[in-house]
């Protein structure tokens, strides 16, 4: 950071709306050393190749060259220079071209000021950072050939000037300890970068964890609609009976403690979603059984599953399939799963226009040699073969909008993987999908 309190980077910024250009020219001087500020894809091009910018912001659609052409000349000749893209809403099939140019990030106009700001500090930091980790790394090859010399001239000079020998060894010691406190410093920066993009990796997770309650709470609302409505007949019949002819003691005492086993149901899932929604430790290691964590996940959807006229099929070994982990992230990645099933069979129905078609979603366990294993199949309406290598990819989905990121098996791939285990996907068009995920058997 420069005492001004601008970063000490030189940003390229290219969009061709005059207003915009006016708007985020004077927001983006306020953070950034040098600026300059292109109409087009071909200017920003020619800016490029003569202030060699370190971060690029550039609008895609424009006229004489549009964004994505204009990326795509830079990377052939940089890869190094950050990429951020911005794009109206709607014009997310570029979104997959730029992913394949390298772009580091997107924003969606009209872009929140402090949305923007925000990108551009984190990018000016790891640029900064990375300019500092080369001049570290120019210095410590220096001191790596100064060092090389210097034994050659010891080498050379021992015969002649052995009266001096205990000099040159000192300077030798010199030259090693700077070396060493280099590599360290190095080293420490390494570290700190991948602590922080740790952090970066749980932040995601938990966001996406969030996200999913949303989905969820429909189906949460039909678990607690369930022991409602039975408190609600349960204190009825007591009305009836006190209106009437009364009712024993005996009869009160029964009625009670089922009203209080209601109670108990509903307190037992508003525990678990509370637990379930707040961030878990990465780290926490502990027995997890898959039969437990399947009944977990169910006891959250099962209601509204069987109000949409799922059929849920429990094929759970009767062993218990231990593993170990975090159990509250396996559950995660059971709901992801049964909610990627749910669409898929929602979907098929929809296309059959068939009443009579039965949506099936089928939960398997067992154990297979020192494997834990958990399979979730579904009847729905399949993934082409084509995608089957890219559906982990963050953000890649053929949903619409409104039915997901595409992070869902994404964050599922990684939290697996986390637990030494694997994910995979067989699936036919129209057919089946079924998910295997395979861990370590505790």
């Amino acid at each position: 950071m420069e005492s001004n309190g601008k970063l000490d980077i030189t940003v390229l910024f290219v969009e061709d709306e005059e207003l915009l250009r006016a708007i985020y020219e004077r927001i983006l001087d306020k953070f950034v050393k040098r600026l300059y500020v292109a109409e087009n894809g071909k200017e920003g091009l020619e800016f490029y190749k003569k202030y060699k910018p370190d971060l690029i912001i550039t609008d895609i659609m424009m006229p004489v060259m549009d964004g994505l052409e204009m990326v795509e000349h830079i990377r052939q000749r940089d890869n190094n220079v950050r990429l951020v893209i911005l794009s109206a809403y709607g014009e997310a099939e570029y979104f997959m071209d730029a992913i394949k140019i390298g772009v580091n990030s997107f924003l969606l106009k009209p872009v929140e000021t402090k949305k923007l700001t925000s990108l551009v500090v984190e990018l000016g930091k790891g640029i900064l950072l990375e300019r500092e980790v080369k001049d570290q790394e120019v210095k410590r090859k220096k001191a790596e050939e100064d060092l090389r010399k210097l034994n050659e001239e010891l080498e050379r000079r021992i015969d002649e000037r052995t009266r001096d020998l205990k000099k040159e060894i000192k300077e030798r010691i010199l030259a090693e300890n700077e070396l060493k406190e280099l590599n360290l410093n190095l080293e420490k920066r390494v570290k700190e970068e991948l602590k922080k993009r740790q952090k970066q990796q749980q932040l995601l997770i938990q966001k996406s964890k969030l996200e999913s309650m949303g989905e969820l709470s429909a189906g949460i609302a039909h678990e607690i609609n369930q022991p409602l409505g039975g408190i609600s007949m349960g204190l009825d019949n007591i009305l009836f009976k006190l209106s009437n002819d009364g009712f024993s003691e005996e009869y009160l005492r029964n009625k009670i403690n089922a009203l209080f086993k209601d109670i108990d149901r509903i307190r037992q899932i508003i525990n678990h979603v509370r637990i379930f929604s707040r961030d878990q430790d990465a780290t926490l290691n502990e027995i997890v059984d898959l039969n437990s964590t399947v009944h977990d996940a169910l006891s959250l959807v099962s209601m509204q599953y069987y109000n949409q006229n799922i059929q849920l099929s429990l094929n759970l070994a009767d062993e218990k399939c231990y593993t170990t982990g975090n159990k509250y992230r396996v559950e995660q990645v059971v709901l992801n799963l049964l909610s990627n099933a749910k669409y898929a069979v929602d979907e098929r129905q929809k296309k059959l226009f068939n009443k009579s078609f039965v949506k099936t979603i089928t939960i398997s366990s067992y154990n297979r040699e020192n494997l834990a294993i958990l399979e979730i199949e579904d009847n729905g309406i399949g993934i082409a073969k084509k995608n089957l290598d890219n559906i982990f990819d963050p953000f890649f989905t053929t949903k619409d909008v409104e039915y997901g990121t595409g992070l869902g098996l994404s964050i599922s791939y990684g939290i697996i993987k986390e637990m030494k285990g694997e994910i995979t996907v067989e699936s036919q068009v129209n057919k089946f999908t079924k998910v295997r995920v395979t861990l370590p058997a505790n």
